[in-house]
């Protein structure tokens, strides 16, 4: 049995070596030791117990790994987060930060070294001792994550605070004891000229911030005095409805960070010259596979076709590839026609830290786990900057408590590994020569288009992308890559050799972060409508069981439909998730009527229903004539009934014309009956035995009323025989 960091344990038996549940916060393997602390309880110092001990007692059985659910105050992404929580939490982590020393880890866990560094910490900010300890122990025991930092406590305050414009908020400006205007209450136009404004000194356009103020006051908050003869003076509006300059530079520095703001200022080349991140080459400081995963993405040179329709093109798909920079292994994939982009990155990152089988079950490819066991989160990515600077991709760092990096642009040796694997993939497919693909040698002029001969779809190509990936991981050999540990061992240079030998070593840290944070972090959300007949999300119903219980759709039906958020994978429409009361997922599954759209991804079902919601104009010219002629022949039978209604002579009251209603609907039924289509020899009239005929003279009888009828129906038409 492992141990991991951050793993969290708990005792079974008296025999346990542990006598609460605790987490793993630091594990020595060369002195034997693993540092502890306890959950349960109020915060208490970490304690070092017998790494060995430890593990013996988990083989054994006396004690047992357990999972946490993960606190609600955790449970948010870095863009949801406001400025002064993001700031409480940085501050935070700004007094224990210089705590853990990278040069000597676990140093603080030395016998009285923790309360040293503390002392000496405190006397630096000049804070209380215990302070700086009730942040270490929040730090550790929920998992050693920033966001760990955040304050526990949710839907405090006012989110969006309505101020008097008769009492502005903040200090009344006074110069030399004299009270000035006051100072402007700043709305969504203001704020949108000052953003305007402040780009112009982003963008290197003006030399100071000042002069970028300056100039937003001239093209928005000044106007021409027209009492001024021939050329007219330009005037600033009342100081109390200008924005002043530390209102500008507050909401300019909100509007644009200090990176964004750097690189225009310094110019693309020089700010990549001075300062770019220097991180060294790929493989120089890896410890092992998980280490460090690279991520990227490329736009493969084929045309693909519409799942439904082959004749409709679709254009080239993105193809996001995850490698493991130790090991060369394939962990990630996705393909798509999302991207490049952080949602196209997200869903190979998911891809990465989940299991592969239902994946590649879901593309037709049958796998074992052994074949692709590959579920783990880094300790950091390495990708290009343009979906990785987006806050979702800053929320890893926070949430999930991955490193992010980024390469500049025009630097694909930063991130060779993964560069170099599209050629491998290109060439493994054959892409360039399957139907469709963009041909190798230059198109000669008069040739055919190489998109006509376009024949798969996405999931096929998927399939082929999938098989491709296998074969590479099974057989591309680089026999640079072992070491001499694996050498002595006989391991086969292949990634998935590579891979299989660190597994069995115990050098990979296994995924110990819940599902919930993954799906938090990595799954695209959209907002889904609660109706009568479930969730509705992009024209499919899905049902859970707290939506039931809960009666939504019966509260839906009598009261009006509601949205709410939900995560989804774009990969498969068989589920969406929820989050509860205490955001907690909650899987939410496809109805019944609806499991034939399980096995598709949810872009194509939401394209295929679309489709199917639109009339094509051959089809609206159609139907439009149809109701045409479908009017004229209703026009026609009404006119036919008019004209043979007049040839019959009208009754003298309204009585005789309703009054023999019951008598008229049973000498129909009776003549509908004669008339009815039988097939021979299902309705045989037997012949009746001479002591049940009925008398001649009740059959023939017939009532005054009906006479007359058949007398004024023989006049009408005297060619129908009786």
């Amino acid at each position: 049995m492992s141990v991991f960091m951050n793993g969290v344990f708990e005792p079974v038996t008296e025999s346990s070596v542990i006598a609460s549940m605790v987490r793993v916060i630091y594990i020595d393997e060369k002195n034997d030791l693993a540092v502890l602390i306890d959950l349960v309880g109020p915060p208490k110092q970490p304690y070092g117990a017998s790494l060995g001990d430890l593990r013996r007692s988990a083989e054994t059985g006396d004690t047992k790994p357990v999972t946490v659910v993960t606190p609600e105050f955790m449970m948010v992404l870095e863009e949801d987060l406001d400025e002064k929580a993001k700031q409480s939490r940085d501050e935070k982590w700004g007094i224990i930060a210089p705590l853990f020393d990278p040069d000597y880890p676990g140093q603080i866990f030395v016998n009285g070294e923790m309360g040293r560094l503390v002392g000496n910490r405190a006397a630096d900010l000049g804070i209380q001792r215990k302070t700086i300890y009730r942040l270490l122990y929040r730090y550790w025991i929920f998992g050693q994550v920033r966001n760990a930092l955040l304050k526990n406590y949710a839907a405090v305050g006012v989110a969006s605070r309505n101020y008097d414009s008769r009492r502005p908020p903040g200090p009344k400006p006074k110069f030399q004891g004299v009270l000035l205007p006051p100072t402007k209450m700043l709305n969504a136009v203001d704020k949108r000229c000052i953003k305007v404004g402040y780009e112009l000194y982003v963008d290197d356009k003006t030399s100071t911030i000042s002069s970028a103020y300056t100039e937003m006051l001239r093209m928005f908050y000044s106007v021409r005095d027209p009492s001024k003869k021939g050329e007219q003076e330009l005037r600033l509006l009342p100081q109390e409805e200008i924005p002043n300059q530390r209102q500008f530079r507050y909401w300019g520095q909100i509007f644009f960070d200090e990176v964004q703001t750097a690189r225009g200022r310094k110019g693309m080349t020089k700010w990549l010259k001075d300062c770019r991140p220097l991180t060294g080459t790929v493989r120089d400081w890896l410890r092992g596979p998980c280490h460090q995963f690279e991520i990227d993405a490329t736009v493969a040179d084929i045309y693909l076709v519409n799942s439904y329709s082959r004749r409709m093109i679709i254009g080239r798909p993105v193809v996001y590839v995850v490698i493991d920079s130790f090991s060369g292994m394939i962990v990630g994939l996705y393909v798509g026609l999302e991207g490049p982009s952080w949602n196209g990155a997200r869903q190979a990152l998911f891809n990465a830290f989940n299991s592969k089988v239902d994946f590649c079950a879901q593309n037709g490819v049958e796998i074992s786990p052994e074949e692709w066991d590959c579920h783990h989160l880094p300790n950091s990515i390495y990708a290009d900057r343009g979906e990785m600077l987006s806050l979702a991709a800053e929320g890893l760092a926070s949430g999930l408590g991955i490193e992010m990096g980024t390469a500049p642009p025009y630097r694909p040796d930063w991130k060779s590994m993964v560069e170099s694997r599209f050629g491998i993939l290109n060439h493994l497919t054959g892409i360039r020569w399957l139907p469709g693909g963009v041909a190798a040698r230059e198109k000669e002029r008069g040739e055919r288009d190489y998109r006509l001969d376009a024949r798969l779809n996405l999931k096929e190509f998927t399939r082929i992308t999938i098989k491709s990936v296998l074969h590479y991981n099974r057989h591309h050999r680089q026999p640079e890559r072992l070491t001499q540990a694996m050498m002595k061992d006989g391991v086969e240079p292949t990634p998935i050799g590579i891979w299989t030998w660190a597994s069995e070593n115990e050098l990979i840290e296994p995924n110990n972060r819940p599902d919930e944070l993954v799906y938090l972090h990595l799954l695209p959300r959209e907002r889904a409508t609660v109706q009568k007949r479930g969730l509705m999300f992009r024209g499919m119903h899905y049902v859970c069981e707290m939506a039931v219980e809960k009666q939504w759709f019966a509260k839906a039906r009598s009261s009006g439909v509601w949205s709410v958020e939900c995560w989804y994978d774009p990969n498969s429409a068989a589920h969406i998730w929820i989050q509860g009361d205490a955001k907690q997922f909650i899987r939410c599954d496809l109805r019944k009527s609806e499991v034939q759209y399980a096995n598709y991804r949810s872009d194509e079902i939401y394209d295929l229903l679309e489709a199917y919601r639109q009339k094509p104009p051959v089809h609206i010219h159609a139907e439009l004539e149809g109701r045409v002629q479908l009017a004229d022949e209703i026009n026609q039978i009404l006119g036919d009934a008019a004209a043979e209604r007049k040839l019959e002579p009208a009754p003298t009251t309204k009585a005789e014309a309703v009054g023999n209603i019951r008598e008229n609907r049973a000498e129909e039924k009776a003549r509908e009956r004669e008339n009815a289509v039988v097939p021979d020899g299902v309705r045989a009239e037997p012949a009746r035995p001479a002591s049940t005929q009925v008398p001649a003279a009740k059959e023939s009888y017939a009532g005054p009323r009906t006479a007359q009828v058949i007398d004024l129906l023989k006049r009408i038409r005297p060619g129908q025989t009786q």
